[in-house]
C-alpha cells in the first residue's frame, strides 16, 4: 500500500524518482496537501540510503531527519531504530538514544551489536548496572567481540573495580593484539593500583604498536 510523502522531502522524492525508473507522481503543486505516491519498500531504501549518507557527511541533523521519516514508514526498521540511536550518541541525546535502542533489542534479541551500542549509551549516561547487563548480553552473543570487551572494561575502571578491569582489556589484546587503546588503558588500570612496573610495561607496549602504524 503506498504512503504520502509532503514537499519537505523533496531531495528525497527526487533521487527516489530516479531509483524507480519514473514512478508516477500525482499532482505537485505549492501546497501542503500535495503528495508523492512512493514504494514504501523503495522509500525505505532511500531514507536509509540518504541517513547514512547524511551521517557520514557529520549532518547528524539531517540524518536524524531521513531516519525518522523511515520509521514513519516502518515503526519497527530495526537499522533505522538502531542508526537513529547511535546518532542521539553521537550529539549527546542520550536518553533518546536508549529508548530507541532498547526497542531494538527487544524486537531482536540476537543482535550483540544493538546491545554493545545500548551498553555505550548507558555507560554514557554513567548507568552502570544497565551498561553491565547489556554489554555482557553483547559478549554473550558474541564471543570475540573486542569492542564490547573494551567497553566492558572501561566500565569496571569506573566502577573502580581494577582487576576485572585488566581481565577485560586482556581479552581484548587477546582477541586483538593491535588494539592501541587496550593497552594504553591496561598501563592506567594498573597504574591505579599502584603495580607500577606492569603499568610501565603495558604503556611501552602501546607505544610499539603505535610507531609501528607509521
Amino acid at each position: 500500500m503506498p504512503f504520502n510523502l509532503d514537499l519537505t522531502d523533496v531531495k528525497v522524492l527526487l533521487r527516489t524518482v530516479a531509483v524507480n525508473s519514473r514512478k508516477a507522481l500525482d499532482k505537485l503543486t505549492d501546497g501542503y496537501n500535495n503528495f508523492l505516491q512512493l514504494n514504501p519498500d523503495d522509500a525505505k531504501k532511500v531514507y536509509l540510503e540518504s541517513g547514512n549518507n547524511l551521517r557520514d557527511r557529520g549532518d547528524y541533523e539531517g540524518a536524524v531527519k531521513a531516519y525518522k521519516k523511515l520509521l514513519d514508514v516502518d515503526p519497527v526498521d530495526l537499522e533505522a531504530l538502531s542508526e537513529l540511536g547511535k546518532v542521539y550518541m553521537k550529539v549527546g541525546l542520550l536518553n533518546e538514544a536508549i529508548a530507541l535502542l532498547e526497542k531494538a533489542r527487544n524486537i531482536d534479541r540476537t543482535s550483540a551489536q544493538i546491545c554493545f551500542y545500548l551498553g555505550s549509551a548507558y555507560f554514557m549516561e554513567d548507568k552502570n548496572n544497565e551498561a553491565l547487563k547489556a554489554l555482557k548480553e553483547a559478549i554473550k552473543l558474541n564471543p570475540v567481540y573486542a569492542e564490547a570487551y573494551y567497553k566492558l572494561g572501561l566500565l569496571y575502571d569506573n566502577m573502580s573495580d581494577h582487576d576485572k578491569a585488566i581481565e577485560a582489556y586482556k581479552k581484548v589484546v587477546a582477541l586483538n593484539p593491535d588494539f592501541i587503546k587496550a593497552y594504553q588503558s591496561l598501563g592506567l588500570a594498573y597504574e591505579s593500583k599502584g603495580q607500577r612496573d606492569e603499568a610501565v610495561k603495558y604503556f611501552k607496549k602501546a607505544l610499539e604498536k603505535e610507531e609501528k602504524r607509521f
